[in-house]
């Protein structure tokens, strides 16, 4: 018995793990401005420390911040009784729409109930038709259902 024992203690491995390279790779890193700027030297925090991202994408911003939004919110047919409702019982208390249960089945914040109403009261209605609309064209871009959803764009 002693034998046997002598002889899986020779023949088994030793499990070591080896520790992974910390440092980070240049070719890792796919922003080129980034890559470019990247020094092996340094630790990847003081890398991020020294870079100064306003320098390296200064002719990809915008001269000026936009004072609108991109999108303005509209309110759709669906959305619009509830808010001509809301504007009827609590005029522009939006406090007291956010806690009428009755009215709010949507569970709007204040917030939310604000925009609503400053969308309606700007007429920024949105038809059924155009939800369907861009329905279509979210289903063009990502379809769910159908022979589209099969398609193959990306040719493999």
């Amino acid at each position: 018995m002693v034998r046997a024992s002598l002889r899986k203690a020779r023949n088994r491995k030793v499990v070591s793990r080896k520790p992974k390279d910390k440092n980070l790779k240049t070719r890792q890193i796919r922003d080129l401005a980034l890559r470019k700027r990247y020094d092996k030297k340094k630790t990847l925090l003081e890398n991020l420390k020294s870079t100064d991202v306003k320098e390296m994408y200064s002719d990809l911003l915008p001269a000026e911040i936009p004072k609108q939004a991109a999108h303005p919110t509209k309110v759709n047919e669906e959305e619009k009784p509830i808010v001509e409702q809301f504007v009827q019982k609590h005029g522009y208390n939006y406090d007291a729409m956010h806690w009428d249960i009755k009215l709010n089945v949507f569970q709007w914040t204040p917030a939310a109930c604000k925009k609503r109403v400053l969308a309606w009261k700007k007429g920024n209605i949105r038809s059924a038709a155009a939800e369907i609309l861009s329905g279509h064209g979210m289903d063009l871009r990502k379809p769910l259902f159908g022979a589209a959803k099969q398609r193959n764009v990306f040719g493999h």
